[in-house]
């Protein structure tokens, strides 16, 4: 049974950072192979082995590193998914963006390099000369 494109951001939420709350930390990191949704703001980097959901009031100020994630607030950092990401239409990135495979919704605001796994960043180009 093929899996739906919602599936790959689905999964069982086992932190909940809400509006209003603010976590300053080096790196908030999580091995459950579960979900962290974000309505609030988290100043450091977020690494979890599992699914980041980024509310449209959520706002991250470092890196992030997850599974898959969906983003729909403000990443001011670089995004790193080894499977899936998908920024929403509400989604702002201000760094660069590295995943399996990638959504982009329109209205989303990136400035910063976008690239697949398993793709070179810069094309190899062949350079001949004539003698």
């Amino acid at each position: 049974m093929a899996r739906s494109a919602t599936s790959r951001f689905d999964a069982p939420t086992s932190t909940v950072i809400g509006v209003g709350f603010t976590i300053q930390a080096a790196c908030l990191t999580g091995a459950d192979n579960g979900s962290i949704r974000i309505d609030g703001n988290v100043i450091g980097n977020v690494e979890i082995n599992g699914v980041i959901n980024l509310s449209d009031t959520g706002y991250v100020d470092g890196d992030v590193t997850a599974d898959s994630a969906r983003i729909a607030g403000r990443v001011l950092g670089n995004i790193t998914c080894k499977n899936a990401l998908h920024l929403t239409s509400t989604a702002e990135v201000i760094g660069d963006v590295l995943a399996g495979s990638l959504i982009i919704d329109d209205g989303v605001v990136l400035h910063g390099l976008c690239q697949t796994l398993g793709m070179p960043l810069v094309p190899t180009i062949a350079i001949t000369t004539e003698d």
